[in-house]
């Protein structure tokens, strides 16, 4: 067993010990030990998030500390992979240039169609830009009247006629007269 070192003054150390045993700790309150048990201080951005998976950090606290998207430098497979979901981009600041790192498996991973594309206020020209096929727009959900209502029209559409007839063509209304309807007794 090792002796405590006293310095030269072996009463004047033991009064030492003696006071500072004896001064109460400062005590927390339950808030501040419970903030402080949840308190998610060390999201550091150029962590890997693999990292930061193991540390207990979710996507949550990115958005919940103002990250905003385009200053993640991850790949977006490592930001996928890390948990982020589509309502994370959008909570983010996720613009539509940001569409231009999107491989097709991103679009289906992440769920993401032409009703999530235009939350983010994107144009036709941004569309445009992303080069998709007429059949991957038309999986995803983009109607003519989607492609018009962000600025679309024949001209500005890098598509061929035929296509658009094929994939964006306005679908024909069935009526159904009230006769038809009248036979039916409910």
């Amino acid at each position: 067993m090792t002796t405590p070192d006293f310095g030269t003054s072996q009463l004047e150390s033991m009064n030492k010990i003696v006071t500072a045993r004896r001064t109460p700790q400062q005590e927390l309150s339950l808030w501040q030990k419970a903030t402080s048990m949840f308190q998610k201080s060390d999201l550091a951005i150029h962590k890997s998030l693999s990292t930061l998976k193991l540390q207990g950090f979710i996507p949550q606290d990115f958005v919940e500390q103002g990250k905003l998207w385009d200053k993640l430098p991850h790949s977006l497979d490592a930001k996928i992979d890390f948990g982020f979901k589509w309502e994370h981009m959008i909570m983010m600041n996720f613009q539509p240039h940001h569409f231009k790192t999107f491989k097709w498996r991103h679009y289906q991973h992440l769920s993401v169609g032409a009703k999530e594309m235009m939350q983010t206020c994107l144009d036709i020209h941004d569309l445009v830009a992303l080069q998709l096929s007429p059949q991957q727009l038309h999986q995803l959900g983009w109607t003519w009247e989607r492609l018009t209502a962000i600025g679309g029209d024949k001209d500005n559409i890098s598509i061929p006629s035929n296509d658009i007839n094929i994939y964006f063509a306005p679908k024909p209304e069935t009526k159904t007269s009230l006769s038809n309807v009248s036979r039916f007794k409910f």
